[in-house]
């Protein structure tokens, strides 16, 4: 079984291309173009799935066409749209390895040296110049390089000095 941290988050499937199965991927980052995986990751019901890639191409500045093993047809395609996309850490180039994303920081605890525990990242919204951090409970949390006090990839924790309460 695959968990979260063996993973790295690198785009969304957002539609079928074509009728032969293959679909079309929105990337976060560069990570795939610049490793050799054999795998795409998919986080399907909640669980982390394996998808042997047989072919992928670029399409445009930020998106990729994948043909994935056994998805033969726009209707199996279609059931994946949607989908997280992950690759393996393992996968990563040694360049790569040491590089840390606002996405990375998914599953997180997140510790303020004034509130305490705020709670854990389940999402990282990074379409807009303020990173926003979606928190288990809901909250918004914006998110910058100055408020942070360390990152602790052992225990998942992210502590924190916001000079804001939530």
């Amino acid at each position: 079984m695959i968990r979260e941290e063996q993973v790295i988050p690198i785009g969304t499937l957002q539609r079928t291309h074509g009728h032969r199965g293959e679909i079309q991927c929105h990337m976060l980052n560069e990570y795939w173009d610049n490793a050799e995986a054999e795998f795409l990751i998919l986080k399907l019901d909640n669980i982390l799935v394996p998808f042997r890639v047989l072919d992928w191409r670029g399409k445009g500045a930020d998106s990729l066409i994948f043909q994935l093993k056994d998805v033969n047809s726009e209707p199996e395609a279609a059931r994946l749209v949607g989908a997280e996309a992950y690759m393996l850490r393992t996968d990563l180039n040694t360049e790569q390895e040491d590089l840390t994303t606002w996405q990375d920081l998914r599953g997180f605890r997140v510790i303020d040296t004034e509130a305490g525990e705020i709670g854990t990242i389940s999402q990282v919204d990074e379409s807009t110049i303020n990173t926003l951090l979606t928190l288990d409970n809901g909250q918004l949390m914006p998110i910058h390089e100055d408020f942070i006090l360390s990152i602790d990839t052992q225990t998942r924790i992210l502590r924190v000095n916001l000079p804001f309460e939530l």
